[in-house]
């Protein structure tokens, strides 16, 4: 299914704290968001597509039940968010944004550090157990994906993460592997044990930025997913 990416803001979504600092967070303005989306749902792609708000934690703009209503109200059939999950557990935002017609989830996962972001505010995989219960208390049938970044200080991490995603109900993982992260044979071991991990639990997994070998080129994605 094609996917129309339209940018709501920058920052927010999660990133190593030993790679970099983390980017200061900016929201794009309601007007702007609006022009963009009425201008991809005119075409055929983003009438059939995914509108995806992309670009930063979607809960944390300020304008996100006004997107969300503008999308609708210009024929978008499928909305997707972009998160780190942790705020799907906080404030009835799982409710509401199933409420206002979002179906398609991207969760932005840090391995090995889904610690709590801030206190009262759950980690990235309890804020995915809430919204499947709530979904499922709806009757909504929802589409979960996520999304793993893998610096050399994460890559290690990248087959418990799958697995942890795959338990929560996570459907597909897309990896993108930073340059950082190497391409010995210890990287690529762990590329290739996090794609089997996603094999043996139903969950497909395809990676970009990394060679892999042609034991596993059916998991390569040529573009990265966000």
């Amino acid at each position: 299914m094609e996917v129309v990416r339209i940018t709501i803001g920058c920052g927010g979504l999660p990133t190593c704290s030993r790679c970099s600092v983390p980017s200061e967070q900016e929201h794009r303005l309601l007007a702007d968001v609006t022009a963009d989306i009425e201008s991809a749902v005119v075409t055929s792609v983003g009438r059939s597509g995914v509108i995806l708000l992309a670009g930063t934690e979607a809960f944390s703009h300020p304008s996100l039940p006004q997107i969300i209503s503008a999308a609708t109200s210009a024929g978008a059939r499928r909305i997707a968010v972009q998160t780190a999950g942790g705020l799907l557990g906080s404030g009835g935002n799982a409710q509401g944004v199933l409420h206002a017609g979002v179906r398609h989830f991207e969760i932005h996962y840090l391995p090995g550090d889904d610690a709590e972001l801030a206190p009262g505010i759950p980690g990235a995989l309890d804020g995915v157990a809430e919204l499947i219960r709530v979904s499922a208390a709806a009757g909504a049938r929802i589409a979960l994906s996520a999304v793993i970044t893998a610096c050399r200080h994460t890559i290690q991490h990248l087959s418990p993460a799958v697995g942890q995603l795959a338990a929560a109900g996570v459907g597909a993982v897309h990896i993108e592997v930073d340059p950082s992260a190497g391409t010995g044979p210890s990287a690529t071991a762990s590329v290739l044990a996090a794609c089997d991990t996603g094999v043996v639990n139903a969950v497909w997994v395809d990676v970009s930025g990394f060679a892999l070998p042609e034991s596993h080129s059916m998991h390569f994605a040529p573009e990265a997913a966000s």
